[in-house]
């Protein structure tokens, strides 16, 4: 029987049974649970890209109904009179343009007893302009979600074939979670260059395929 070869879309899905929740994300699944019991009313969830903290940070969006502020974009709509919850992605990205926008969030929330929770990937880098932003953000409970052990790696490559809609063999997933770097972004990368040329080249993907393309 011939194998037939399909570039299909993979569906993104942030649902709370999806999340594989393990000892290296377990701090973060527990701080968002807590929720509404936040210290100064919001928390901080650091992570490196593809590390999970947007799935989770959606999953606290949907119980707590709350709006999203993605700092990648330039243009933040903030109404003042709106009494909502915010979710703050991306907030390694800060321009100074923007603290004022956001530390009006953070006024809101709490005179509203509204809760705001900040999406991070890392807080070195980041350079204050606002004494009183930088001091509030330093007083938030955070937590990490820490690099992906053996048990998350092979759950990753699973869910990237399975979203795919690609069927790899157990043995094939071992080959791989063995080889590939313990960073999010890195497996995202590696797994995503695979399925490319495996569609380019209409070729199954097998240990030889692996070995010959990325493992020599």
């Amino acid at each position: 029987m011939n194998q037939f070869f399909f570039d299909l879309e993979a569906k993104t899905n942030f649902s709370e049974s999806d999340f594989f929740v393990n000892s290296t994300n377990k701090k973060a699944v527990d701080l968002v649970s807590i929720w509404p019991e936040w210290h100064n009313k919001a928390a901080i969830i650091y992570g490196e890209s593809k590390s999970g903290k947007s799935h989770l940070g959606n999953i606290w969006m949907k119980k707590a109904d709350a709006t999203l502020v993605d700092l990648k974009n330039n243009d933040i709509n903030f109404n003042k009179n709106n009494k909502k919850n915010f979710l703050i992605n991306n907030f390694s990205l800060i321009k100074p343009d923007q603290e004022n926008i956001i530390l009006d969030i953070f006024n809101q929330c709490l005179f509203n007893d509204n809760y705001i929770l900040f999406l991070c990937s890392d807080s070195k880098n980041i350079n204050f302009k606002l004494k009183d932003l930088e001091s509030r953000f330093n007083s938030i409970i955070s937590t990490i979600i820490e690099k992906p052990d053996d048990q998350i790696v092979e759950v990753l490559i699973n869910k990237f074939f399975s979203d795919h809609q690609v069927l790899i063999a157990n043995n094939v997933i071992k080959y791989l979670s063995d080889r590939v770097e313990r960073s999010y972004s890195n497996i995202s990368s590696i797994l995503k260059k695979i399925n490319d040329l495996s569609l380019r080249n209409k070729q199954k993907i097998t240990i030889p395929f692996l070995r010959e393309n990325f493992f020599k």
